[in-house]
C-alpha cells in the first residue's frame, strides 16, 4: 500500500506541489508509516475537525487549504467517503465557528462527530476519560473503527429514532468481547486504570492496596444483602419524601432521632441521643445522603431531589451511589475511606494482614498509614513555629484530624451493619456484604476516567 500512497502523492505534486506538501504532513499524522488500511471516518473527521483548527488557529485559509489537499490525496487513493469529510459543508461551517469563538468550534466539533455516529458513546461500565493510556486509546480507535462499519451496513442509523441505543448496545457488545487471551477491551481499560490509581505517586497512601489490586479490577456484583444494608439510607429518603423536619442550624430534629436510633439499634451516647451530633451514624447517614445528592433542605425540612427518588426506588442504584458517594469525594476524605477500607480488606479474620499487625485497631492502623504516607489535613500547616514544643502539637493536631477522617468512614459502615463488633481492642471485621460494598467503593474510584494525567 505505501507504493500506491507514493504514487498518488507523485501524482498530486505533478498538479499542485504545494498541496502535495500539505497532503503527506496531514497522512502523516493520520497514518504515520502511510497504511492508509487504519485510516477511519473518525481518525479523517478529528483531523478536519479538531487537530487542524488547533494547527491553524487564527488561519481559515491555511486550514482550508490542508483539509482541501487531504481530500485530493484521499480521491487519489479512491477513499472517497474521507474525501467527503474534507470538503464537507459542516467542515466548512466548522472553522468558520472556531473562528468566530474558539469554545463555540469546540462545542461544534463535539456535536458534529456525536451526530456522525463513530464516537464512541459513554456507558454506565465505561466513561471515556481525557488522559489515557495505551489499552483506552486502542479501545476507543478500535470501537470507532467498528461503529463505521455498522453506521456503513445500517447496524446503527445516526439520525433515526432510537439510533443512540442501537449504538450504545453494539459499542457495549464490541467491547466486552474477549480476545484469545479472554480479554476484552473493556477489561484492559479496567485493569489499565486501576494500576495507574495505585501506582499515582500523587496519592501514597495507596500502595498498601497494591495486595488487592486483582479484586479491585474485577470488582463485584451487588449482593443479594444489599436491600438489607441500605435500609438505614432508605429509611432517611423514605422520610424526606414526606419532608424530615430540621432545627433552625440545619440538624435531624430530635424526635426523628431518636426514632431511627430505636429502629436500627444504634447506640448513642447519651442514651437517648438529644440531638443528630450524639448519633454518629445518623451524622455519617445524612452527609453521605448529602454527597450523593439525594436530599436537599428547603426551609426547615430535609427533603427529596429527583436523584433521591430515584435511588428511593432502586436498592441496587443505591448501593453504588453510596460505594461511589464514599471514595470519590476527593482529598484527604477520599484518602481516608480508600486506606481504611484497604486494611479492613486485607486483614485476615485471625488478625494479620498487609497493612496491620494483630491487636493494632483498624482506626489506628489506617491513621498510620495515612500520616506515614505524608497525608495532613489542608488547614495544618507542615511546620508551626519555632520550638519542638509547637511542632510536636501540629502533628499531634494533625493526627487527631486524619484520625478524625478515618473514624467518620467507620460510623458509616457500622451504621449499614458493614461491619463486626469491636473485639475489644479496637479491631472490627467487614462483614460479607461490607467486604462486597469495599471492594465497589475502591472499583468504582479506580475506573473512573482521569481527567489530568
Amino acid at each position: 500500500m505505501r507504493e500506491v500512497v507514493a504514487s498518488a502523492l507523485a501524482e498530486l505534486a505533478g498538479r499542485d506541489e504545494r498541496a502535495a506538501v500539505a497532503a503527506r504532513e496531514a497522512l502523516d499524522t493520520l497514518a504515520p508509516d502511510h497504511d492508509i488500511e487504519r485510516l477511519t471516518q473518525y481518525s479523517v473527521q478529528r483531523y478536519c475537525w479538531f487537530e487542524l483548527p488547533v494547527r491553524f488557529q487564527g488561519s481559515s485559509d491555511d486550514r482550508a487549504f490542508a483539509a482541501r489537499s487531504l481530500g485530493s490525496l484521499l480521491t487519489l487513493l479512491h477513499l472517497h467517503r474521507y474525501a467527503l469529510v474534507c470538503s464537507a459543508p459542516e467542515t466548512v461551517a466548522l472553522s468558520s465557528a472556531y473562528d468566530e469563538d474558539h469554545d463555540a468550534g469546540l462545542a461544534m466539533y463535539e456535536r458534529l462527530m456525536w451526530e456522525s455516529g463513530v464516537e464512541p458513546p459513554d456507558l454506565p461500565e465505561l466513561t471515556w476519560g481525557g488522559a489515557v493510556g495505551d489499552a483506552e486509546i486502542r479501545a476507543r480507535l478500535e470501537t470507532a473503527a467498528a461503529l463505521e462499519l455498522a453506521v456503513a451496513v445500517g447496524d446503527v442509523r445516526p439520525g433515526e429514532h432510537g439510533w443512540r441505543t442501537a449504538q450504545a448496545r453494539f459499542t457495549r457488545s464490541f467491547l466486552t468481547q474477549p480476545d484469545r487471551r479472554g480479554l476484552s477491551h473493556l477489561d484492559r481499560v479496567r485493569e489499565e486504570r486501576v494500576r495507574a490509581w495505585i501506582g499515582s505517586p500523587v496519592h501514597p497512601h495507596r500502595q498498601g492496596l497494591w495486595p488487592l489490586v486483582g479484586r479491585i479490577i474485577a470488582g463485584v456484583d451487588v449482593p443479594r444483602a444489599a436491600d438489607t444494608a441500605m435500609a438505614p439510607l432508605r429509611t432517611l429518603l423514605d422520610l424526606a419524601a414526606e419532608g424530615i423536619a430540621l432545627t433552625q442550624i440545619g440538624y435531624i430534629a430530635p424526635g426523628v432521632v431518636r426514632l431511627l436510633c430505636a429502629d436500627f439499634g444504634w447506640r448513642t451516647s447519651p442514651d437517648p441521643p438529644r440531638s443528630e451530633t450524639d448519633a454518629t451514624q445518623l451524622i455519617a447517614l445524612h452527609q453521605m445522603l448529602r454527597g450523593m445528592r439525594a436530599v436537599r433542605r428547603s426551609g426547615r425540612r430535609l427533603v427529596l431531589t429527583r436523584r433521591g427518588r430515584q435511588l428511593r426506588q432502586d436498592p441496587e442504584a443505591l448501593w453504588l451511589a453510596a460505594a461511589e458517594t464514599l471514595c470519590r469525594t476527593g482529598g484527604i476524605e477520599q484518602a481516608a475511606a480508600e486506606t481504611l477500607l484497604g486494611v479492613l480488606l486485607t486483614r485476615s479474620p485471625q488478625g494479620t494482614g498487609a497493612h496491620t499487625r494483630r491487636g493494632v485497631p483498624d482506626v489506628v492502623a489506617a491513621e498510620h498509614a495515612l500520616t506515614e504516607s505524608g497525608w495532613v489535613p489542608a488547614e495544618v500547616p507542615m511546620s508551626a513555629g519555632r520550638h519542638a514544643a509547637a511542632h510536636r502539637r501540629t502533628a499531634e493536631t494533625a493526627s487527631d484530624q486524619v484520625r478524625a477522617l478515618v473514624m467518620a468512614v467507620g460510623w458509616l459502615l457500622e451504621a449499614l451493619g458493614l461491619l463486626t463488633g469491636d473485639d475489644g481492642g479496637g479491631r472490627r471485621e467487614l462483614t460479607g456484604p461490607g467486604r462486597a460494598f469495599a471492594i465497589t467503593c475502591l472499583h468504582t474510584s479506580a475506573v473512573a476516567p482521569r481527567a489530568v494525567v
